[in-house]
This record gives C-alpha cells, structure tokens and sequence, in this order.
C-alpha cells in the first residue's frame, strides 16, 4: 500500500515538473524576444564613459561624426540604464531582471548579447569597458584619452588604435592580442590562464606583460637599444635579458608557467 502511495506521490511530482517546465518554456518565449535600439549623445557633452555588462561581447569603433552612438538590444527582463553625470561621464549599466524559470531552455541566439560603441577621438577622460563571458573587439580608433578594458572568458582583440594616454587590459581564460597599436603613453596587459600576443606595438613610455598559465609573443616596434627591460619567466623559456639598462622606454615583461618571446622591429 505504501508503495502505490509513493508510486502516485512520483507521478504527481513529475506532472508538476513537466507542467512548470512547459508553462516557464512558453513565457520564455515571450520575454526573450530582444527589441533592438539605439542611443545616441553630443561628444561635447561627455568627457569619459563607462560599461558594465555580463554574458556581453563589446565592440569598440571610432565615431564618423561627433556623437556616440550605441547599438544594443533589450527586453522586458535584460534591459540596460544609460545615464550622462553633471562631471559629464556617460555610464551604461546591464540590468538583469530574470529569475530562475527565465533560464529554463536554450539560448541559441546571440545576436541580442553584442554591444556595439562608436566614439569620436576626442574623449579625452577615458573609456571602461568591463565585461564577462564575451569579447572586447577594439578596431581602427585614434583616442585623446585612456582604456580601460576587462573581461574573462572572453579574448580581447585590439586592432589599429593610437591612444594618446594609457592602455590598460584585464582578461581570464582567454587571450589578448594587440596589433599595431601606438600609444603615447603605457600599455599594461595582464591575463590568467591565456596568451598574450602583440604585434608591431609602440610606447612612447611603458609596456608592460604579465601572464600567468599562457605564454607572452610578438613583435615590439624600437630598437633592442631603447628599451631598459625588466623580464622573468617561471616554468618557462625567455628570450629577453632579466635586466638591462640605458634605454628611453621600459619593457617590464613576466610569466609565471609560460613562455616569453618577443623580438624588436623598426
């Protein structure tokens, strides 16, 4: 008798499941039809700006005019706040609204989790950009100012940008790689668990590499004469002298579990 009760009890359960399973699958579809927008401000009126996402590929281009325009898309549960200070620093802030029955199912389309920003050349303040789960793509820009660029899980891809100030990149389990890219100032990459690879990268002061799990290679723009260089590799093979003085520029390079191989191009 007992059994025939827990027999029914199993059998109730499992309509209940399926019932809610089909009932969260059907609303799903309601709320994950993503509206796709655009926003756009006056450059003059920003002097730095912010994004602050999860589970989001970011793009960053040069303006063809003088506005920044934003292309992202949202729905009822994952929207974005996009707001511009009284200081004139533009942020813009993933809000997520779902629950637990939202992520009953497959999300196969990722067109929704791509943000795209286009920003004239003279901000002059700085850009963040901090993400995770997704890619920063940054291509073809001339920036006044700084960036600032973090993501995990994702790589970072910097193709054919002068930045006036400091490059600065954060990543996780995935790589970075910088190509042509000239700076008046620093550049400062970090990552764990991934590669660094630069190619004919210049620094009128710092570039600075620093890897753990993942190896650090490319090609350097300078004379092997201009550069003091600062270098270590634990676990792994360097090319480059542990310490050398009588250079303009610093190349502070380490790994820790990882090659190091960088050679220097006119």
């Amino acid at each position: 008798m007992k059994k025939a009760f827990k027999s029914v009890y199993i059998a109730l359960g499992l309509a209940l499941f399926t019932s809610a399973c089909t009932t969260d699958s059907g609303s799903q579809n309601t709320t994950t039809s993503y509206e796709e927008k655009n926003y756009a401000v006056d450059a003059d009126k920003v002097s730095q700006m912010s994004f602050t996402a999860s589970h989001r590929t970011v793009e960053l281009v040069e303006s063809t005019d003088n506005q920044i325009h934003i292309n992202y898309f949202e729905n009822d549960k994952e929207s974005y706040e996009i707001n511009v200070s009284d200081n004139k620093e533009l942020t813009m802030e993933a809000i997520n609204n779902k629950n637990w029955k939202d992520y009953i199912g497959l999300d196969t389309e990722k067109t929704h989790r791509n943000v795209k920003i286009a920003v004239p050349s003279d901000i002059a303040g700085g850009i963040k950009i901090k993400t995770s789960k997704g890619d920063i793509i940054i291509s073809e820009m001339d920036i006044a100012g700084s960036i600032d660029a973090a993501t995990s899980d994702g790589k970072i891809e910097i193709t054919n940008v002068v930045v006036d100030k400091i490059l600065k990149l954060e990543n996780k389990n995935d790589d970075i790689i910088i190509s042509d890219v000239n700076t008046k100032g620093s550049v400062d990459a970090s990552i764990s668990n991934g590669n660094i690879l630069v190619t004919n990268v210049a620094v009128d002061d710092t570039l600075k590499l620093k890897s753990k799990n993942g190896n650090i290679t490319g090609t350097v723009k300078g004379s092997y004469d201009v550069f003091s260089i600062s270098s270590k590799a634990s676990k792994g093979k360097n090319n480059l002298p542990k310490n050398k003085g009588g250079g303009s520029k610093t190349l502070d390079v380490s790994s820790n579990n990882g090659d190091i191989n960088l050679e220097f191009v006119d």
